[in-house]
């Protein structure tokens, strides 16, 4: 009996293999990364200078990424962001394009929660973030400008 069904399954096996072999293949899948050419999609729509989208027509460029335009009567900036675009004033565009250039502005103010303690010739700096305590120090000939600022609050000599 055993030899009957292996006998079976074995001469069933090239059947199989036959039929299997005489259906039509599926193709190989192949990445998206080539566009059907049989889906027409629309070229996006720009000015005719090539400006993108959402800048207005009667905007000029000023600097890479960043336009002037006129509305109600203020000078507005336009500057690309990587979410799309971004309306600022000339004041703002000043201070980004500075930072831009590697030259910030000066801080005016000492973040909150930051504290200064002095330990002879130099200064323990300590500030609380959301991961905990940060703490440096520095010896009181190499202050940056926000580390003066803060020494000075702290000593009761900042400037009113």
């Amino acid at each position: 009996m055993i030899q009957f069904l292996l006998l079976s399954i074995l001469a069933a096996s090239p059947a199989q293999q036959q039929t299997e072999a005489a259906k039509p293949q599926p193709k190989p899948r192949v990445a998206a990364s080539t566009p059907d050419p049989k889906s027409k999609t629309p070229a996006p729509k720009r000015h005719p200078d090539g400006r993108p989208l959402g800048v207005p027509y009667t905007a000029v460029k000023i600097s890479d990424g960043a336009w002037r335009a006129v509305e109600n009567g203020k000078p507005i900036i336009y500057r690309t962001t990587a979410f799309g675009f971004t309306k600022v004033s000339e004041d703002e565009n000043g201070k980004i394009q500075r930072m831009i250039n590697g030259k910030p502005d000066e801080p005016t103010e000492v973040p909150v929660g930051l504290s200064v303690t002095e330990e002879g010739n130099r200064l323990r700096f300590k500030r609380i973030t959301p991961f905990g305590p940060y703490e440096w120090v520095k010896d009181k000939s190499d202050l940056t400008s926000l580390e003066k600022l803060a020494w000075a609050q702290a000593s009761g000599t900042a400037k009113k």
